[in-house]
């Protein structure tokens, strides 16, 4: 329903600062924060006068302020409760940079390279219509007019560099929240913690796909301007890896249990590894990983039968990685393009494949 949220947020926040300075329990104050913060979430969507761009970001700013200061009281209590209600408080900010604040220019960044993808009809068709060795007047028209389709103009570009540069700094800030939210319960609730590091990865991998890949010119000139806190793209890669390790760890310690999520996160290792494009490293540590794997399947206790098929089943997500990786050692486009041509990949895998490929496209292709 429909609602006064502004107004609610505002009443909320006045209980809360009478609170914070007559305390009747520690979390009195600190609950009323998030109560405003929640309904400044509600009045992005559900208030009765639709918000404008500029109320928008205010309840979007006032809701982190919201739980910071939530965060800040609950922090003095001496609670057992405490971590956890931390945790659930970090993971809400991790939310509110996530989807209220970096959602919407996501959206709007794969509705823009949506609209420049061709249908694989099309696809097909302008691949033979290119190798026409003399096509007629019609085709050369029709084939300029499907490449035309793929094309950004300079204003698009122009937008599509807007958008990431202010969607980098809102995931940013969520993926480190989701870290402080996982920091809290990793020793008591490891495996509520795995869910949020999942969360930090698969946002530093986003990140990661978004940053341009370093060439040799650029390592040089980084390394003369060294700014120690800017990370690169390797570097969100690496955090990733820390992550989805950290899971495993977790999971490992029942690996019965954890069975069927644990060759989950070997594979997203793998996958990050290769995306470093660092092919001695990937050659070394993937099979370590795809091992881990194979003995959870082994551990299981399943019949026989059972077991070979999830092994055989297994293996061609890994062939698939270590052909990748011998196209990476030769620099070769060409080969990433023809192994991934008919490789069943979820988004992620296509996303972060993606950006592999991208590291070996011409500049002039880059939005291409």
């Amino acid at each position: 329903m429909n609602g006064h949220f502004l107004d609610a947020a505002a009443t909320y926040i006045k209980a809360a600062d009478i609170q914070a300075n007559h305390l009747s329990d520690d979390f009195e104050a600190p609950d009323s924060y998030v109560h405003a913060s929640d309904a400044y979430r509600r009045a992005l969507l559900e208030e009765v006068k639709p918000l404008s761009d500029n109320e928008k970001a205010e309840a979007k700013a006032k809701a982190i302020n919201c739980r910071k200061k939530a965060i800040t009281l609950t922090e003095k209590s001496t609670s057992s409760s405490k971590l956890r209600r931390l945790s659930r408080m970090y993971d809400a900010i991790g939310q509110i940079n996530e989807k209220d604040i970096a959602g919407p220019l996501v959206q709007a960044r794969r509705n823009l390279l949506s609209s420049k993808t061709l249908t694989a009809a099309d696809e097909e068709r302008m691949k033979n219509l290119a190798s026409e060795l003399q096509p007629t007047p019609n085709e050369a028209d029709e084939l300029q007019w499907l490449q035309s389709k793929t094309a950004f103009s300079d204003e698009e570009k122009a937008h599509l560099q807007w958008l990431e540069s202010q969607i980098l700094p809102a995931l940013d800030e969520a993926r480190i929240a989701y870290k402080e939210a996982a920091n809290f319960l990793r020793l008591d609730a490891p495996l509520s913690a795995s869910k949020l590091f999942d969360q930090y990865a698969d946002l530093s991998v986003s990140i990661a796909t978004l940053l341009p890949h370093s060439t040799e010119e650029n390592a040089n000139s980084t390394q003369k301007n060294a700014n120690p806190n800017k990370k690169d793209k390797n570097s969100y890669y690496e955090d990733a890896l820390n992550a989805y390790a950290t899971i495993l760890k977790a999971l490992q310690g029942d690996p019965k249990k954890n069975r069927f999520s644990i060759p989950t996160y070997c594979y997203k290792w793998c996958v990050c590894r290769l995306a470093q494009c660092d092919h001695v490293a990937t050659t070394r540590d993937v099979p370590m990983y795809r091992e881990i794997e194979m003995d959870t399947y082994r551990q299981s206790e399943m019949p026989r039968g059972t077991l070979d098929s999830y092994i055989q089943n297994a293996l061609p997500k890994y062939t698939l990685l270590f052909d990748l990786n011998e196209a990476i050692r030769k620099g070769s486009r060409e080969m990433i393009d023809e192994i991934l041509l008919h490789a069943l990949v979820d988004e992620w895998q296509k996303n972060v494949f993606d950006d592999i490929r991208n590291k070996y496209e011409p500049k002039d292709d880059e939005f291409a």
